[in-house]
């Protein structure tokens, strides 16, 4: 019994780490903020933060875990697959990533000083990134299949996938150069995407089911 509470205890704490790391990234520039200052934050003396984490980058590495976990059980992929309408599914995808990502809008802001700095945060973007290139490219193969999208035929479909993911992932790192990464900001990269990466290219069928969610009828 004790050891189950001791278990407990040290999940806690570690979940607490992890919240208050989280909530500090958002409030500030990440590399402002020290494993003192969380610590601080969660109430907890640096030693014990230590404790439950090496460094800085263990705890950043650990949050963009999450986000990656939490992205994974949405299932984007999967439900598009098997949707009767994959562009209202697509739309309703768009409207989880957006909370999502503002929940750990540090990750989207900071991207590129945190890749650069810490090499376990750079290996698992550059994994992650790898497989959801991969991902679109196989999900605009299926709209075509279906006759929802029609590309020009020189169009390369890889380029396209690097394309729409580059929007997704880096609008904000452009947005907090003269701003805040908000929900506004994330919604405008959602608006840009489907703006100009889907609505010109959707077939007779792909716009009938654009006018079933009521967008642009």
């Amino acid at each position: 019994m004790l050891e189950y509470f001791m278990e407990k205890i040290k999940i806690d704490t570690k979940i607490k780490i992890i919240e208050s790391a989280k909530k500090l990234f958002n409030e500030q520039e990440t590399l402002s903020v020290t494993t003192n200052h969380i610590a601080k934050e969660a109430g907890i003396s640096p030693g014990n933060l230590y404790y439950h984490f090496k460094n800085k980058e263990e705890i950043i590495f650990n949050l963009y875990k999450n986000l990656s976990n939490i992205f994974e059980s949405i299932n984007t992929f999967e439900t598009l697959l098997i949707s009767k309408n994959p562009i209202q599914t697509l739309h309703k995808n768009f409207e989880y990533y957006g909370e999502m990502f503002y929940e750990y809008r540090f990750l989207l802001r900071d991207s590129m000083v945190l890749i650069a700095l810490y090499p376990s945060v750079k290996e698992a973007f550059r994994k992650n990134q790898d497989k959801r290139i991969i991902q679109i490219e196989t999900l605009l193969e299926f709209l075509i299949k279906e006759n929802i999208l029609k590309f020009p035929p020189e169009q390369n479909l890889k380029r396209r996938a690097k394309l729409q993911w580059f929007i997704t992932s880096y609008w904000q790192v452009f947005t907090s150069s003269s701003g805040e990464v908000s929900k506004e900001s994330i919604k405008e990269a959602k608006d840009v995407f489907f703006e100009f990466m889907i609505y010109p290219f959707l077939t007779e069928k792909g716009k009938v089911m654009l006018k079933e969610i009521n967008l642009y009828s």
